[in-house]
Formats: structure tokens, sequence, C-alpha cells
């Protein structure tokens, strides 16, 4: 059968339409996470590289470890009164002060860290019930039954412990912050966090707020709900509180893996009382972290990990914060992990592929960038475009997996179109370097891929006379 030239040429081409009159929203940042007591002053020169290198401008710090318990022991019988002989003891201890010590570094390089809460909370505060023993069994199976759920009862105990926290970290640590995330995955109960079902979540964040007034935080904003199964609705209950969503800077999630999970929430903010209100994906990336190969390390860590963040930023998301900063230990697995952009070993810090990879859209994209549309013709292509107010830049951001090694970016008639392209690529052999000028023939710019690279094309455009 003999194929049309046409289509020949489009299957040999793999093309990229970028229409800036088509507006979305705009960007906040991209940042990473951070679990503040490992924090170490030798880390210093690697934080530096995050801002100045690979362009973080958010920074989302547990300065807890990966619990929410250092109230061990009730402060005293009051819920309404601050025991501040016993939060003093507890904020100035070793595991906090590091944690004190990195915000304040932050706040000397401009950004105001995001502050947020990870795992369990003081038993105590908990209403679980593991049910009456008919055996003797082993405390792994007994832990296995709890379920870790934050009693309603204690709604007002909890607020005191965290918003304490936050108190001592203005006050005392001299700590600026406006974003406080006061739990994590309640969804993922019982270790990553205490469990709290989508319909009293809006009851627990209404007791933070509140306490948050009357310690005169009224001006932190809330972002919760930090969820780890986005398909289920903790937005709603949050959004039909008019009154809690004055104190609520931006609804957040976690995403792990493929599918269209941001569209439904932001379609649900956009349709609400509080349109303005912006989605973010606080966490984001791989989970097979214990696959060390460098197979994993491109084709999961650094790909696939960057094909999730651009879909994500297609289907509405503001914000974007990989997990996480360097590797460490983390006591709700009991293992040190490797989700790190930096390996740490003996306090020496380098950076590995997926550094790179995330650099290919943290370092170009500034905050205050809008996305425009931009698509591919082809499921090998994910591509996501933005303009970049200040430079007068159009930025386009793709992760290419298989498929025709050429590439051809158009840009719709009458529009100011790119004087030159700058094409930066990370790839096997290659970390986000810049690799070619591409030639500009009616208006469009082709150039060659590899068959998998990740890449960034930064476009001049012209001025109007």
């Amino acid at each position: 059968m003999t194929i049309p030239a046409l289509a020949r040429e489009y299957d040999a081409t793999l093309r990229i339409s970028v229409d800036p009159r088509q507006r979305f929203q705009s960007i906040d940042g991209f940042g990473v996470n951070v679990i503040g007591p490992w924090f170490r002053d030798d880390q210093k020169p690697m934080f530096d590289m995050l801002i100045d290198d690979l362009g973080a401008t958010m920074f989302r710090v547990g300065p807890y470890f990966v619990y929410s318990n250092w109230e061990e022991m009730n402060d005293n019988d009051d819920p309404n009164l601050m025991n501040w002989e016993y939060y003093n003891n507890r904020y100035s201890s070793p595991v906090f002060q590091p944690s004190w010590v990195l915000m304040r570094y932050l706040n000397s390089r401009g950004i105001r860290p995001l502050i947020a809460l990870y795992g369990p909370v003081p038993d105590w505060m908990t209403d679980d019930k593991v049910g009456p023993l008919q055996q003797p069994t082993s405390l792994a199976s007994l832990n296995a039954k709890r379920q870790n759920h934050l009693s309603p009862s204690m709604y007002d105990e909890f607020a005191e412990e965290v918003v304490s926290m936050l108190v001592y970290a203005r006050t005392q640590a001299r700590v600026d912050f406006e974003y406080f995330s006061p739990f994590n995955e309640t969804d993922a109960y019982p270790n990553e966090g205490p469990r709290i079902d989508p319909n009293e979540v809006a009851k627990v964040l209404e007791a933070v707020a509140g306490r948050l007034k009357k310690e005169g935080l009224g001006d932190v904003r809330l972002a919760p709900a930090d969820q780890a199964e986005p398909t289920k609705d903790f937005i709603s209950p949050i959004l039909k509180d008019a009154e809690l969503m004055r104190q609520v800077g931006a609804l957040t999630l976690h995403i792990y893996r493929d599918s269209d999970m941001v569209t439904p929430h932001v379609e649900h903010i956009r349709k609400s009382e509080f349109p303005h209100i912006p989605l973010w994906v606080t966490e984001y990336g791989e989970l097979d972290d214990l696959n060390r190969t460098a197979e994993n390390e491109w084709t999961g860590f650094s790909v696939a990990a960057d094909r999730r963040a651009l879909r994500a930023l297609n289907q509405g998301a503001g914000a974007l914060l990989i997990w996480d900063a360097f590797d460490d230990y983390e006591d709700c697995v009991k293992r040190l992990c490797y989700y790190g952009l930096f390996h740490s070993a003996g306090h020496v810090y380098s950076p590995k592929k997926r550094y790179y990879a995330a650099k290919q859209l943290y370092h170009f994209v500034r905050p205050g960038s809008q996305r425009i549309a931009a698509e591919s013709n082809s499921p090998n292509l994910t591509v996501s475009a933005f303009r970049n107010g200040g430079p007068n830049e159009v930025i386009v951001v793709g992760v290419k997996k298989g498929g025709p090694g050429h590439v051809r970016v158009e840009v719709p008639g009458n529009q100011p179109l790119p004087a030159t392209w700058d094409l930066y690529e990370t790839t096997r052999q290659l970390d986000c370097v810049k690799v070619d000028t591409p030639a500009i023939t009616s208006g469009a710019a082709e150039f060659d891929l590899p068959d998998e690279a990740i890449f960034t094309l930064v476009g001049k455009v012209k001025e109007q006379p």
C-alpha cells in the first residue's frame, strides 16, 4: 500500500503546537520536601545549589521528623491554656533545633518555608480500639490493628499542640513563614498521619484556624489536606466552610502514579465560591527507591517523575514539590530511604540524575509564569508551555519516550514569535546542558532529539514595534 507523502512526513516528525493566546494558571513555584531535624551546617552548599542552580523557591519542612506526637503527655488539663514551661522545653530540644536553623537559613535566602506536620499524633489524643484479644498476639499484629484516629473530643488539644509549635517558631526561633499544613496523608494512617476522614477534616481545621487567631497568628495560611489518595474527596468539606476558607491559602494533594487526578479537584475549586485558591501538589515523584539501578534512576525517578509533573501542571496545578531533597532515614518505614535529589553519604552530597531532570522545569519556569496552551501529536511526547512575563520568554518543557527523532515546534500565525530558541537536554548521558540553538524556518523551530530525553526550549519573543 502506498502511504501519501503528507502522512509519511507527519509520521516522521513529532510536532508541538504552542498557543500563547490560551492562558491558564499562574505558577506559584517549584520546590522540595525536607525533614528538618536532619539539617546540618555542612548542607548549606547543597541548599544553595537547590535554590541557585535547581531553581527551588518553595521548601516544605517537617520540623519533627515524620511524627506529630511530641506532646507525649498532656501539657495540662486545659486545651485553652498553653503550659509554656512544658512547650519551651520541647521546642528547644535537639530534635527541633536543626529545623529552626534550617528555616532561618532559608529565610536568609529569601524563602519563607511551608511548615508541615507528618505522622501519628500522641496516643492520648486518639480513640483507637483494637477490641478484646482472644489469643496471644505479637506487638506488630497489635499495632497493625490500630488506626490512630484523632478523637473529636481532642480537636482542641490537637490545635493547642500544633499551634504552640508555630508560636514558638515565630516568637522564639524567629522563623518567618506564611503557610502551615497541620497533618499529612490522613488517608494513609497510621504511619503517615492521624486518621481524619473527609467528613471530619473541616472540623479539625476549624479548631486549628481558631487557635491561630487566638494566638495572634491569623496571618498564617493553611495548606490542607495533603491527601495520599487523590481520588478521595477531602476538598469539598473544606470548600463548603466559608469561615474556614478565610484561613486557607492553598489546597494540596500528593501524586505518585500516572492518571488524571488533578483535574477533578481543580474543576471543583473553580466552580466553588473560592476559584482563586490554588491547587498545589506538595509531594510527587517515584516510590521504588530501593531499586537503585541506573535504569530505574532514569526511567522511574527522572522520566516518569517529570511526566507526572508536566501532567499535573497541564491539569491545573499551581505548584509542585518533589519528595525529597536528600536521602535520609525515615522513621515511618524504619530505614534509610533513597528518594532524595541528592545522594547523601558521610556528609558528602552529590546530585543524582533526577536532580537534573527536575532542573529542566524548575530552573527555567519561574514563579509568576503563566501556563499557555501546548500539545503534541504523539503519546510518546508530553509537553507543557509557559510564558515568563518578566524576561518575555516562551518556555516549552517536554519528556520524550520513544517515537521519531525529529521535532517541529509551531506557534500560530499573528502571534509574537520567538526570535531565537535555545535547547537544553537531560538524557542518559547529559545533565541539563544547552545542546543547540534550533533553526527557525517559517516561524517554527526544528531540531532532533534522542529516543528518550527531557528537554527545555527557551524562546526569546520578538519585541513589538
